[in-house]
């Protein structure tokens, strides 16, 4: 079974990889952030190798998004000194090849026998929601939209490339927080139900799978809405009418009209 320290930090494998939120990198010794990746470019590289989610990531790849298209012309020599300096960030005094972002034919990965990706433990916990019995599968779409418990890439606010990924990350987040909601639903906990679908109807496509769980829920939010965009009109709360008050009405109103004219 996969153990996972208190801080969030896996027991087995030392270091973390944080895209969600501002990039961070756990290490047994301390924790990285943005300005400690000696340079915009050694960080983007970083964060390029963890989209990966331990699969090789080509140079030309790298190369293209961090410089936006127009890579200079000894673009080879200058990555692998940005990637030596991302290197030596992470485990200062390491060699670089026995490091925990490894060299593959033509690109570069991280050894997720030492790293642990965020990215990667988020859909780790997705595809196992979908290959389990309801009551674990809820335990684990719950897991997966915690891990995710901030913008992805939230230091790129403006490459191409983390607009991209975050697009399709929400597209997955909000489905996995549909699928939660609907199983906590059918499993009668609500509770749990209801901030998955806080979460899930923040998009069109989780608010209509939630009402076709949920048809009657549904016709009564269309029927709210309907109201909602009725005139409103002014109006004054009903009197209850006293027995025989309609009788009397006309005798009341002869009795009036006798009295104006003089007559007793």
């Amino acid at each position: 079974m996969e153990q996972t320290a208190p801080d969030g930090v896996d027991g087995c494998r030392p270091f973390t990889v944080h895209v969600f939120g501002h990039t961070t990198v756990s290490t047994p010794d301390r924790t990285l952030r943005a300005s400690d990746f000696t340079g915009v470019k050694p960080r983007q590289i970083l964060e390029l190798v963890a989209l990966g989610r331990g699969e090789p990531v080509r140079k030309t790849v790298i190369a293209e998004h961090i410089w936006s298209g127009r890579p200079p012309r000894r673009w080879q020599v200058t990555l692998e000194s940005y990637v030596a300096l991302l290197r030596r960030a992470l485990q200062p005094g390491v060699p670089g090849r026995a490091t925990v972002l490894g060299t593959t034919p033509g690109g570069y990965r991280f050894d997720t026998e030492r790293v642990r990706i965020d990215l990667h433990d988020f859909e780790e916990r997705i595809r196992r929601a979908g290959h389990t019995a309801p009551g674990q599968a809820l335990r684990f779409w719950e897991s997966a939209v915690s891990i995710a418990d901030g913008t992805l890439l939230a230091t790129e606010p403006y490459a191409a490339w983390a607009v991209d990924a975050r697009r399709a990350h929400e597209r997955a987040l909000h489905a996995a927080a549909a699928a939660g909601a609907e199983i906590a639903l059918a499993l009668r906990e609500a509770e749990r139900a209801v901030p998955l679908a806080r979460l899930a109807t923040a998009r069109p496509a989780g608010r209509a799978r939630l009402a076709a769980a949920h048809p009657g829920g549904a016709r009564r939010r269309t029927a709210c809405r309907g109201c909602a965009r009725l005139p409103r009109l002014p109006c004054r709360p009903p009197t209850r009418s006293r027995p025989g008050a309609r009788r009397a009405h006309p005798r009341a109103l002869r009795r009036r009209s006798r009295r104006s004219r003089g007559v007793t």
